[in-house]
């Protein structure tokens, strides 16, 4: 291996290192009393996402299932996402490949767009899922879809945009 080649694969190695660390950072400071939820609300994750991940029926609208599935996707919490997926349309095929995924980039931050008005049974919320992959900016635009399964909210599909 050249000079060169080495020196490009230690770039990466190092790249990859911090995406680790950062979701391992998000895994470790979640727990932490104080530190902000990933999902924007401005609240610590012990007062905000967390009970939701302890027990789904604490997610009282479509908006906080929207906004704990993305703390889930942060750190990493698969168990969660399937929990919180219309039993209808869940992906378990695809549960390990979006597992690896979602803790091989890099969250940035979650943007809501506009919530619609929502009936008992049906809720809308647009969003924009902001993250790095292999080093380059993305966002995952989207109008998802939540209904009641259960007596609780749950994901069941969106539109991207």
């Amino acid at each position: 291996m050249s000079k060169f080649s080495k020196l490009i694969q230690k770039q990466k190695e190092v790249k990859d290192s911090k995406k680790h660390r950062f979701n391992l950072e998000a895994k470790t400071n979640a727990n932490r009393e104080g530190v902000l939820c990933a999902c924007g609300s401005k609240h610590s994750y012990k007062t905000c996402c967390e009970p939701i991940h302890k027990n789904i029926y604490l997610a009282e609208t479509p908006l906080s299932l929207m906004r704990s599935r993305y703390t889930a996707y942060v750190l990493g919490n698969i168990e969660y996402l399937m929990l919180s997926h219309h039993s209808s349309t869940r992906p378990i095929v695809e549960k390990k490949e979006i597992e690896t995924w979602a803790k091989s980039v890099q969250w940035l931050k979650l943007e809501i767009v506009q919530t619609s008005e929502t009936t008992s049974e049906v809720g809308f919320v647009t969003f924009k899922a902001y993250f790095l992959e292999n080093g380059k900016e993305h966002v995952i635009h989207e109008e998802s879809r939540f209904v009641k399964e259960n007596n609780h909210w749950s994901y069941i599909d969106g539109n991207h945009s």
